[in-house]
């Protein structure tokens, strides 16, 4: 005998369904959230217009090519997650190092100390460099920086993370992780016209921007006729070099093509290393040029030999002679180029304010070229290019300044130049000049010749050399008490250190902001600003006349120091009238901050609630839908019984 399903074992069932649905619904989210956690983890989907998120192909080349393990000990205070400005940012910075070791494939050792006061992680901080800031005035500091280390003990530290470079955030990582793959000092090769090195005029002291670089990098000065630049190089300095040997131009042009990199001044006019003084009723002998126009000119680099870029924006003022009067005027030659002249988005000149130069020229990509350029620096629109024959050999300042007319056009005075290019020697090398007896080519360059780039070049081209020269850019004349008034040498160590990192480090550049303004929200704002100020500005206004009039009333009790009942009354009534007004000018305040309140609410219920609150109705759909079908289950299995008489099969 089949026994008959009943209503409440119907209800028994629905009840214990709901039960089971529910713990496995909590057990299913549990589950979802630590496979996600474990399995997903490294998983990201980068929706910021500037892939904030997202590393670049050349940081994945460089983890990609470590040979040795680095490891990063990251260094960050408690106290930093107090602070707003920096919250954020420090859990950016630990997900980006997160992910470095994520792609490393384990050649990344990343170690994370929270370092308190007095203990070893602040010796360990301390000890490697980490900038410790100062946050109250009992003397406590936080750290939040990064040191990295490498098999054989070198060391890199980025000392505090400023938010400020947060746009170069992944450059100065893989700069770090860079430069502990590959120790050593970068090998910088130098010819130079100018006495960088060794200055007769400072009892041959080298240039203070030079004493910088050799912190730095390895220079080898080398001159003469060079066959080959060896291949331990790693980069090519070149600074007003004249007289060039063609074996050594083609020295030069190989060793650019072979990949190598090449940082290069090239002047139109030099006047920090003036020729010897010609004497009285002789022709004026002008500077010697560069030799590397050929050079240039071949790989598709424009630098004019004969113009210098003069600017109203930027000129500095000099003394001149004007009608027999001493005046101080603009000279238009020599610059002082502030950030507005300065490329605030290249990691080379990111961090500079002021740069000096003195009878710049411009350079720029030849026509029909395969090179790119970025500039570096730049002139205002409110430049021209100027004859160099009016700069030399006694240029005046009033009559350049008289003559000037604004071109319009913006001129490059420094730019990076990357892309093919070809060689200055497509017919190979020239013939030897080290041998008498055999005057034809050398067979070994013959066996090694480019007649273009393998792949992209990679150089920086400024078109001024003083700009080196202590006393361009500091007071006193350069030397150890000497002042830097411009950043000439952070420049020039910037530079160096771009073109020493590999191929994937040049090509990264500043990233955007993780910050981003609320542009709708500040356009909001200041129109509701707008509207309320002007009833602010009337009732100020109002309440000010209503006060000079009390002063004026109380003015005219002509010495009794009693006022008549008139004026009393027209006093009173005027306090009256304040009191109203300040009352007035309270609602308006309170009303402009009440629809800047109201905004900035709706805004977060609107961000916070939209999502919690598309699931609830979701959810709600979902839910009356299953208990339709349900009811019609329930309806249907009715039927049957009643068809069948309550009899089961």
């Amino acid at each position: 005998m089949t026994q008959q399903p009943t209503n409440a074992g119907l209800k028994l069932d629905r009840n214990t369904m709901t039960v089971l649905s529910i713990v496995l619904a909590i057990v299913l989210f549990l589950a979802v959230n630590i496979i996600s956690n474990s399995v997903f983890k490294s998983a990201q989907l980068d929706l910021t217009e500037d892939a904030l998120f997202t590393v670049t192909d050349g940081t994945r080349d460089i983890l990609a090519s470590l040979n040795e393990p680095v490891t990063l000990k990251f260094y960050r205070s408690e106290q930093v997650q107090q602070i707003p400005a920096l919250a954020a940012y420090a859990t950016r910075v630990e997900e980006v190092l997160d992910r470095y070791a994520g792609l490393a494939d384990g050649k990344i050792k990343l170690e994370k100390f929270v370092p308190e006061q007095f203990s070893v992680e602040e010796d360990q901080a301390v000890g490697f460099g980490i900038q410790g800031v100062p946050i109250s005035s009992a003397g406590e500091v936080m750290y939040f920086g990064l040191a990295g280390t490498n098999s054989t003990d070198d060391e890199d530290i980025i000392p505090f993370f400023t938010p400020s470079r947060e746009a170069f955030l992944e450059y100065d990582i893989s700069k770090l992780v860079f430069n502990l793959s590959k120790p050593g000092k970068t090998v910088v090769a130098m010819i130079s016209s100018l006495p960088i090195a060794a200055d007769q005029a400072r009892r041959f002291a080298p240039w203070v921007a030079y004493e910088q670089a050799q912190q730095f990098f390895d220079i080898r000065i080398i001159g003469g006729n060079i066959k080959r630049i060896s291949d331990d190089t790693d980069m090519v300095l070149l600074i007003q070099p004249t007289n060039l040997s063609p074996t050594t131009q083609y020295a030069i042009d190989q060793f650019v093509m072979r990949g190598g990199k090449a940082l290069i001044f090239a002047d139109p006019h030099v006047e920090v290393n003036p020729p010897p003084q010609t004497q009285p009723g002789q022709p004026y002998t002008p500077p010697t040029g560069h030799a590397l126009g050929a050079l240039l000119d071949a790989w598709g680099i424009e630098a004019d030999p004969d113009g210098v870029v003069g600017d109203r924006i930027a000129a500095q003022r000099v003394a001149a002679l004007s009608g027999g009067r001493r005046v101080v005027t603009e000279y238009l030659p020599w610059l002082s180029l502030g950030p507005i002249s300065i490329n605030r988005d290249d990691v080379v000149t990111q961090d500079l304010e002021r740069i000096n130069l003195i009878a710049a020229g411009r350079v720029g990509v030849k026509e029909g070229a395969g090179l790119s350029m970025t500039p570096l620096l730049f002139s205002s629109e409110q430049s021209q290019v100027l004859d160099i024959e009016a700069i030399r050999p006694n240029p005046n300042p009033i009559q350049i300044l008289t003559d000037f007319k604004a071109s319009g056009e913006v001129m490059t005075i420094a730019g990076r130049f990357t892309g093919p290019a070809q060689s200055a020697f497509p017919d190979g090398p020239p013939d030897r000049e080290d041998d008498r007896n055999a005057t034809g080519p050398d067979p070994e360059l013959v066996a090694e010749h480019r007649s273009k780039s393998d792949g992209s070049i990679n150089a920086i081209v400024v078109a001024d050399a003083d700009m080196l020269a202590d006393q361009i850019w500091m007071q006193g004349g350069g030397g150890n008490q000497a002042v830097p008034v411009a950043q000439n040498g952070d420049l020039f160590v910037n530079m160096l250190e771009n073109l020493a990192g590999s191929a994937s480090l040049i090509g990264l550049r500043g990233r955007g902001l993780s910050a981003r303004p609320f542009t709708l929200v500040d356009e909001i704002r200041r129109d509701a600003e707008l509207q309320f100020r002007s009833k602010e500005r009337e009732l100020l206004q109002n309440i000010e006349t209503t006060q000079a009039r009390i002063a004026e009333l109380q003015r005219t009790d002509e010495g009794q120091f009693i006022l008549s009942a008139d004026q009393q009354k027209a006093i009173s009534d005027l306090r009256r009238d304040i009191v109203r007004s300040r009352a007035d000018l309270r609602e308006v305040q309170h009303a402009l901050q009440q629809d800047i309140d109201d905004l900035d609410a709706t805004l977060k219920v609107v961000n916070i609630g939209a999502i919690p609150l598309l699931i609830a109705l979701v959810a709600i759909v979902l839910f009356f839908l299953r208990r339709q079908r349900f009811g019609r289950r329930i309806r249907s299995t009715r039927g049957e019984l009643a068809v069948t008489g309550g009899r089961a099969s």
